[in-house]
């Protein structure tokens, strides 16, 4: 469509298929938007921000808002649609209409919640959400004509987290299955790195051509072998950061300062250090399990 690609920030992927590239390249607290346009035109994720996604309406009406999983540079500008028809996971619950509750959902801890919400709320200017026109789960085809997509369930990122599969493109929307440089990130509660591995694992053997990631660029399927094995690899290597650390015996406290996944480049102390702490948390849980340290009055060694 002409029209659309005239835009800077759309990339076509396919035919009626278009990237919308997320300001700041992507990164927190944007992501990538996927624009299909069927017998409705259709949004994967809010996170390009309100004027984009004007822009976009503007050209051609976005009709279905697909949110993959409820973080919130995936909600971020939902209500700029919020009178058009509105899809979540079966898995979100409703605390996504409470910004109090979805901070005690993503934080531990009451001040620590209290202080997620002002950001999503004060900072981001996030709204709560109101209840979805449909919940779609694990396997079910959303139907939009000539654009068909198999809603696949990868929890492990977050317990909601959706990805889909264009059934007659063969394009794969792997949304936070990101192949960024970071690497998996599992800093909420709910985060779990067995269950995140298995869905990478499980995305590697879909009959997919190309894929498509919301902080990254497109994947082409020459390219996907390789990029899978080393985000798989990045687990190890996040592992081994925090091993290291138990080399020179540490306690929890002194690795969030050391800061082995963000290298204390994160902008927002406060976020990093909640997300950080329960990042290391959950590698110090794997290597006692592996019997590769022991923990003694809360100092952790390496054997």
């Amino acid at each position: 469509m002409k029209n659309l690609d005239e835009i800077h920030f759309i990339q076509p992927v396919d035919k009626g298929i278009w990237l919308i590239k997320a300001p700041g390249k992507g990164r927190f607290p944007h992501c990538n938007g996927f624009l299909m346009i069927g017998d409705r035109t259709v949004l994967i994720d809010a996170g390009i921000g309100a004027e984009r996604i004007v822009e976009i309406d503007r050209r051609t009406r976005i009709d279905v808002l697909i949110i993959s999983h409820s973080h919130p540079d995936h909600i971020l500008s939902w209500h700029v649609l919020s009178d058009r028809q509105l899809l979540l996971p079966a898995q979100t619950p409703a605390s996504v209409g409470d910004l109090r509750l979805l901070g005690q959902r993503f934080v531990e801890g009451r001040q620590e919640a209290q202080y997620w919400t002002w950001v999503a709320s004060s900072r981001l200017g996030i709204l709560p959400m109101r209840r979805p026109d449909h919940q779609f789960d694990d396997g079910e085809i959303l139907d939009f004509g000539s654009i068909q997509l198999q809603a696949i369930h990868a929890p492990g990122h977050l317990d909601d987290h959706y990805c889909f599969l264009e059934e007659h493109s063969g394009t794969l929307f792997s949304i936070d299955i990101d192949f960024t440089g970071f690497g998996p990130w599992y800093g909420n509660p709910e985060g779990d790195i067995h269950r995140f591995r298995e869905s990478v694992s499980m995305l590697r053997n879909l009959p997919y051509r190309q894929i498509c990631a919301s902080h990254k660029l497109p994947i082409a399927r020459s390219d996907a072998d390789a990029a899978f094995d080393r985000y798989l690899k990045a687990f190890d290597r996040q592992k081994a950061a925090v091993f290291d650390l138990c080399c020179k015996e540490m306690n929890l406290e002194g690795m969030v300062r050391h800061s082995p996944f963000y290298r204390n480049r994160m902008p927002d102390g406060t976020l990093q250090q909640i997300f950080e702490t329960q990042m290391i948390r959950k590698n110090l849980a794997l290597l006692l399990r592996e019997g590769r340290i022991v923990e003694e009055n809360g100092t952790y060694r390496a054997i």
